[in-house]
């Protein structure tokens, strides 16, 4: 089901358009409204829709300005509704990523166009998405058959699935019926690294993608990955890939763990 918000202060626009359009004929269903850019920014991050169908003149602050500033943060789809037929408007709109600029009063068919071109972009991102971590999953199974031992296979495809968890080279060696030593040392023999080191390597990949694909604070990030405590996630990382986690938000990306990159 494709989710849509409504940012629209006319109270009549945007119970008319939540109420009287035949969303589901679309597969779509409007998961909120808000009544002016501020609003709709709050909601937008908080609901994570697909189409965003939004006015440009609000009070406090208007459609386009919503926009810019949530540029990096909302990668779904823009349809722009005005009662101001102006080049200026729809210049700045459709450079800011809106699919459609509908002018008031809405014409249905229009807008159900204009839907499905966005429908069929939506659809088009998903695809990749999925060819993406397909991708991911392909690269993941050949790193870890390059592991020889299989217990050490069977260990990392736990840690890959569970690193989130608070699991241990105990727990794990239970699973596989062999002592924890005997795991510990097919780590060090096989890999170079200890248990320990690969799951902290899992996790240090897992926050990399979270800084670099979300907002997420780093201490929920810490949590997220398996820490309770985000002083000590965030030594681990700047010592694993050499920089602060809010350091490597921001840009300066140094070489990170070959092993990392690998995984």
């Amino acid at each position: 089901m494709i989710k849509i918000l409504i940012v629209e202060d006319e109270k009549l626009t945007r119970q008319g358009l939540r109420l009287t359009f035949d969303w589901t004929k679309l597969g779509c269903e409007v998961i909120g409204d808000a009544v002016n850019g501020e609003e709709g920014e709050t909601k937008i991050c908080m609901l994570h829709p697909d189409i965003v169908i939004t006015d440009i003149k609000m009070p406090i602050e208007d459609g386009l300005q919503m926009m810019k500033n949530l540029q990096g943060k909302f990668s779904g789809e823009y349809i722009i509704l005005s009662g101001f037929d102006e080049f200026s408007y729809a210049k700045q709109a459709i450079e800011l990523g809106a699919r459609g600029y509908l002018l008031k009063p809405v014409d249905d068919r229009e807008l159900e166009e204009t839907l499905q071109r966005a429908i069929r972009e939506i659809d088009r991102k998903r695809r990749e998405a999925g060819n993406v971590e397909r991708e991911r999953e392909e690269k993941d199974k050949r790193v870890l058959s390059g592991f020889s031992d299989k217990y050490i296979s069977r260990a990392c495809d736990i840690i890959r699935c569970r690193y989130k968890e608070e699991i241990t080279a105990k727990a794990v060696a239970e699973e596989l019926n062999i002592s924890d030593s005997y795991l510990e040392k097919l780590f060090k023999s096989k890999t170079s690294y200890t248990f320990h080191n690969v799951l902290t390597f899992y996790r240090m990949k897992a926050a990399i993608e979270l800084l670099e694909n979300s907002d997420m604070k780093v201490y929920h990030i810490a949590y997220e990955i398996g820490y309770n405590d985000a002083k000590y996630f965030s030594k681990t990382f700047q010592k694993i890939v050499g920089i602060k986690p809010t350091e490597y938000r921001k840009g300066y990306h140094l070489a990170e763990n070959s092993i990392i990159n690998s995984l």
